[in-house]
């Protein structure tokens, strides 16, 4: 089970990474956006408007200045880098999902930062943006990749073109569907699913894991219904 966003109650943040962590979540989903001086930090919106008591957009806006906004929680904006320490010493999953498709320099940076902290083995970068998947794949191949989906029907063979994985909306992971994509060699992550009607088709379609915003009560769910539960590989 991934916490999604870390916790909905400090999503983004260092905290709410931990929150969901020391909840029972194997591992975290989180977005990213580039400053202007090219440092990947967490966000899920382009500006800073909703979730801290700053205002405007992140791309123009120096990491600086990002890192000295706080949320509304009084937990300040984490870099990319401060992120993956945090999952790679705890080797939790990492879903890094990129909102827009990086340049070559952002690119660089996504990719130095997943090295650097050790987290590779433990990264997924994902994106609904296909070009963005498209250009982490080229660049290294050696990572473990997924396309975010929604809306559509997506067969195994498109869903592998992209990657390991496949990160799709709950209303998509039918029992046929998941035997698909589990035939074309991916791992199944179904999001955004927070009640137990949701897990139990999840559960029912045979995923590998959820994107939940209610880890707590997720794992109580899954004591009954699951049995002892496995952390979820990417």
């Amino acid at each position: 089970m991934i916490g999604h966003r870390g916790t909905p109650e400090d999503e983004n943040t260092l905290r709410g990474l931990r929150d969901a962590a020391g909840a029972g979540a194997s591992g975290v989903e989180f977005d990213v956006w580039w400053t202007q001086d090219g440092i990947p930090v967490l966000s899920h919106d382009p500006t800073v408007d909703r979730t801290t008591t700053g205002h405007g957009p992140i791309a123009a806006m120096t990491a600086s200045q990002v890192r000295a906004l706080r949320t509304k929680r009084g937990e300040p904006v984490p870099t990319l880098k401060e992120a993956l320490s945090f999952t790679a010493t705890r080797r939790l999953t990492a879903m890094v999902e990129l909102k827009p498709t990086p340049t070559p320099p952002q690119l660089d940076s996504l990719l130095s930062v997943i090295h650097a902290t050790g987290a590779a083995p433990y990264v997924i970068v994902h994106s609904f943006n296909a070009d963005a998947v498209d250009a982490v794949r080229r660049a290294a191949p050696e990572l473990h990749t997924a396309l975010t989906h929604e809306k559509t029907p997506i067969t195994g063979k498109e869903a592998a073109r992209y990657g390991t994985s496949l990160n799709v909306s709950r209303f998509l992971a039918t029992p046929n569907a998941v035997r698909d994509w589990h035939t074309a060699g991916l791992k199944v992550y179904t999001w955004t699913a927070n009640w137990p009607p949701a897990w139990e088709k999840a559960k029912a379609a045979g995923v590998d894991a959820v994107l939940t915003d209610r880890v707590e009560p997720y794992k109580e769910w899954a004591r009954t219904a699951c049995g002892p539960t496995a952390t979820a590989a990417p």
